[in-house]
This record gives C-alpha cells, structure tokens and sequence, in this order.
C-alpha cells in the first residue's frame, strides 16, 4: 500500500519521509478530543466559561511554556520519548538534545514529542479542558509549573550576571597586567613622566 504523500493530491510533495498519513492521525485524534469534550458539555447540561480571567490565562500559558519544555527537552523525561527519538548530545540546563526516528506513526509521535511548539496546543488544551471541569485542581498543578518556570528564568538570570562579572575582572586583570607589563618596559602614560614649567604658565606633562 502506497504511503499518503505517494498517491493523489499528495503526490510529489517532496522525496524525503513524512508520513502525511500519520499527521492526519494526530491531526483527528487532537480535533476529536476537542469536539467530543465540548460535546460532551453540551450532553451533560454543563456551561462553558464565558471567558478566562487574564490571569488564569496567564497562570496557564506560563504552565503550558514550562510542560512543553519538560516533555520535549528534560534529560528525565527521556524515558518517555525514548521509544520514538534518537539521544544526539547533552544541551544546556539540564535537557538533551534528540531525533525523530523509525517510520510512520513512530517517526510522528518522535516529531511530536522533541517540539515543544508541537506540544503546545494539546498541553494548552489539556489545561483549558481540566480548568474547565476542575479549576480550583487545574490552578494548583498549573502553579507548580508556572513557579518552576520563573525559578528557571531566575537561575539563567544569575548565571547570566556571573557570567558578566566574570568577564569584567578578567578583562580588569589583564588590563592591569598590560599597564605593569608597559611599565617594566619603560613606557610612561600621560601624567606619569616629568612635568615641563614654562614661564607663566602651569605645569604640563611632558610627552612620553
């Protein structure tokens, strides 16, 4: 059986491996989920929210953010990803870097799990449908997150200041090694050699 990108309209889309066909999976399975939980709303008599307060929806974006990079990126979640991904090297922080592999719904779900931009929409859905039904539980997981998330940015801002200190007194002792290297050598700088009078007028460095 000829794969999807072999046959009809999908015909030449390009000569590498992508499994058109298990994109549609996921692509129905995320619309389906969706559909049937509204459905399923609609069934039982429940209310949608007339709206999220800004900040739940910011609350949840931040949860979303910080989950996506855990599932995708985390050296310990790689137990999850493991079956679909291919380890490549070590990244910063604590995550890993990974390849999709395999063929077919395989290669998909590798692709799904190493991107955090593809995880987005279910793990925001997750949170909107959960927030829905269960709000007060929803806001405490969401919270961990979310508190994760900003402990993380701290670290990298720290890191980034040491960093910055670091370089500053390095560029400071070498600096300071120059001018003492000029100075063993005999080289005066501006206000350091002896000065010339003039009649009438102030003394002036002489030029070194």
């Amino acid at each position: 059986m000829k794969a999807l990108q072999e046959t009809g309209p999908f015909e030449g889309y390009d000569s590498e491996i992508h499994p058109l066909g298990s994109y549609g999976v996921l692509i129905g399975t995320f619309s389906t989920t969706v559909l049937g939980f509204l459905g399923w709303m609609g069934a039982t008599g429940r209310r949608l929210p007339e709206r999220f307060s800004g900040g739940d929806l910011a609350l949840f974006g931040a949860a979303t953010h910080v989950v996506t990079r855990v599932v995708a990126a985390d050296k310990v979640t790689a137990v999850v990803r493991a079956p679909f991904t291919r380890f490549k090297g070590n990244a910063s922080a604590g995550e890993v870097s990974e390849q999709a592999r395999g063929t077919g719904f395989r290669r998909v779900m590798g692709e799904l799990l190493d991107c955090p931009f593809c995880l987005s929409p279910w793990v925001a859905a997750s949170f909107l449908i959960s927030a829905t039904v269960r709000p007060r539980q929803t806001r405490f997981v969401a919270s961990i997150f979310a508190l994760s998330g900003a402990s993380f940015f701290l670290h990298r801002a720290y890191e980034l200041l040491g960093e910055g200190l670091h370089r500053t007194r390095a560029q400071a002792r070498l600096l300071h090694k120059e001018q003492e290297k000029q100075a063993d050598e005999g080289v005066q700088f501006p206000g350091r050699g002896p000065q010339v009078v003039e009649p009438g007028r102030a003394p002036i460095p002489s030029p070194s």
